[in-house]
């Protein structure tokens, strides 16, 4: 008598309908690109902006008609316009990592992406392009309005203020941008994190009155209304030009986006 073994059969293999790809940065750039400009807050925030900057700046051209006089610095009208409207910048720069810690989306955000380095990498990119590209367009109307409309009184603008004012107000507005969100990193509070980065705009300058020559100096000279003053041609320090004082802001905005990718990589949610 024979006995036959049959083989044990098989597992079933698992299909996914869904194909299941590891996700990458290109991916965290398209998830974020479509978040940033699906939100009201966006749109509300770099609208106003821009009507501010650009705006603003053309209201104070067309007051200045009648006193307009050769040589005059016409670039220097768009200071208060540019002032008013890094502050929707700044709301948006938080509002984009901190609006998901209290809606609590930044857990189905971290389910699609595990590593935080990445998808903090991935806002970075996306708003700061986003706000330089806006940004620069909105410094770039304000000139070729004054241009217009002064141009003929005021006479040709030097070339290197008009490429400082235009690309270094847009890179200021990014830098700055890029702050507020490293700042909304480590704090994950809206509110706290907005009402810190006004603080920081403002503070230097009004310490800076009390605290005696040296510091005092230092802090007048590189704060954020010197920096502004200064890529607008109106800088309080002729011995530092705003190139150098936008390096600074850089360079803090990189120190506090390291601590950022720090605190998102040890916290938890």
């Amino acid at each position: 008598m024979s006995s036959t073994t049959h083989p044990a059969p098989a597992a079933p293999r698992f299909t996914s309908p869904v194909p299941i790809r590891p996700a990458r940065l290109g991916h965290a750039l398209a998830s974020e690109w479509t978040k940033i400009r699906s939100l009201r807050s966006t749109v509300w925030s770099l609208g106003v902006m821009f009507v501010l900057v650009a705006g603003v700046g053309a209201l104070a051209v067309a007051f200045s008609q009648d006193n307009t006089r050769p040589g005059d610095d016409i670039l220097g009208l768009g200071l208060g316009g540019f002032m008013v409207g890094q502050i929707p910048v700044i709301t948006l720069g938080v509002l984009t990592i901190s609006s998901e810690y209290g809606t609590g989306m930044i857990r189905s955000t971290l389910t699609a992406c595990p590593r935080r380095a990445r998808i903090l990498t991935a806002k970075a990119l996306v708003f700061s392009a986003l706000a330089l590209a806006l940004g620069t367009a909105a410094i770039g109307t304000f000139t070729l309005v004054a241009l217009a409309v002064l141009g003929g009184r005021a006479g040709a603008q030097p070339a290197d203020a008009v490429l400082r004012t235009v690309l270094g107000g847009g890179l200021y507005l990014a830098v700055i941008g890029l702050m507020a969100l490293a700042v909304g990193a480590l704090l994950r509070h809206s509110a706290g994190a907005i009402s810190a980065m006004i603080g920081f705009v403002l503070l230097p300058t009004i310490v800076g009155l009390f605290a005696g020559e040296t510091v005092g100096r230092f802090l007048i000279t590189y704060s954020p209304v010197s920096i502004s003053a200064s890529l607008f041609g109106n800088g309080l320090d002729p011995e530092v030009n705003g190139w150098q004082q936008l390096g600074f802001l850089a360079a803090l905005t990189a120190a506090l986006l390291a601590a950022a990718y720090a605190a998102v990589s040890r916290r938890d949610v």
